[in-house]
């Protein structure tokens, strides 16, 4: 859904400078769907939230808007920033749409926006609340990267990553050598590759091979309505993950009520969902889902 569109922006008080916000759809609403991309995503990247946003517009009565901003970690930010940080931006523009009167929040994450929906509800941080979250192409780093490297080299970098992590150089660019051919581009500390590529690290929240009682503590502390949708052909998740059966056993370690049955996969879609009937799809989904918040 490309071409010109219009879109109100809104500049709000946030830890990442000039921060912007950008309202497209219904004018006025009162309740705002917040999207959060992925990698590399910046505001208006990833086209669905358009999409969206028309779908929303031909139901009123449910007043959303879809808001999309700029974070930290926005574009090639993401290197040298942590899941946390997205956390603390994420936060000041929920308060701020509060400030102006938005009377529903809901988050909707993109790729690793997921795993940020999954990091705002950790205990270690003081999060504006929300009232629910999606979750879209949850897709987990280390095996997207094995894809790429294998697992011999994956875990060679790791390894030179933990080593300058251990000696205090966290924040040293990891050495090219030890990166996949898409990242010799992107500045990345040994921090953010260590919280990428490593089974233990920060951002892997999505392995299929994650052991249950890490797993649980992740689902069970979320209690707020939540939506997960895998893309059917997503090029970023091996062919070997059961992706039904991945949500149906990540629905089981939610509480009682939280995981919508809407949840599943998206027939026919990429990672970003750029297939014509495969967006129309998720749309259709994401409107249902308001519907019941």
């Amino acid at each position: 859904m490309q071409g010109t569109f219009s879109t109100t922006v809104h500049p709000f008080a946030s830890p990442t400078k000039y921060a912007c916000a950008y309202e497209i759809g219904l004018p006025n609403a009162k309740n705002a769907l917040l999207f959060i991309g992925g990698l590399g995503d910046g505001p208006h990247t990833v086209f669905y939230p358009r999409a969206i946003a028309k779908e929303l517009e031909a139901r009123p009565e449910l007043s959303f808007s879809v808001f999309e901003f700029r974070l930290k970690s926005s574009f090639l930010g993401f290197g040298f920033t942590r899941l946390a940080d997205d956390v603390a931006d994420i936060s000041a523009l929920v308060r701020y749409l509060r400030s102006i009167g938005k009377q529903k929040v809901v988050l909707m994450g993109h790729s690793t926006g997921s795993q940020d929906c999954m990091e705002y509800t950790s205990p270690d941080h003081t999060a504006a609340p929300v009232e629910g979250y999606i979750l879209q192409a949850p897709a987990c780093d280390r095996d997207s990267i094995l894809l790429e490297m294998g697992e011999s080299k994956l875990d060679q970098s790791i390894r030179v990553a933990k080593n300058l992590i251990d000696t205090g150089k966290e924040l040293d660019r990891m050495p090219l050598a030890y990166l996949p051919d898409s990242f010799l581009n992107v500045p990345i500390s040994a921090w953010r590759w260590y919280a990428l590529g490593a089974t233990d690290g920060e951002d892997n929240y999505f392995s299929p091979d994650l052991p249950e009682n890490v797993a649980m503590l992740y689902w069970n502390r979320i209690d707020k309505p939540i939506m997960v949708l895998h893309s059917g052909n997503d090029e970023y998740v091996p062919k070997s993950v059961d992706k039904e059966s991945l949500i149906q056993r990540w629905r089981t370690l939610c509480q009682p009520g939280i995981a919508s049955e809407l949840s599943g996969v998206i027939p026919g879609a990429c990672h970003r969902v750029e297939e014509p009937e495969a967006e129309a799809w998720l749309a259709a989904r994401v409107v249902k889902f308001l519907q019941g918040i």
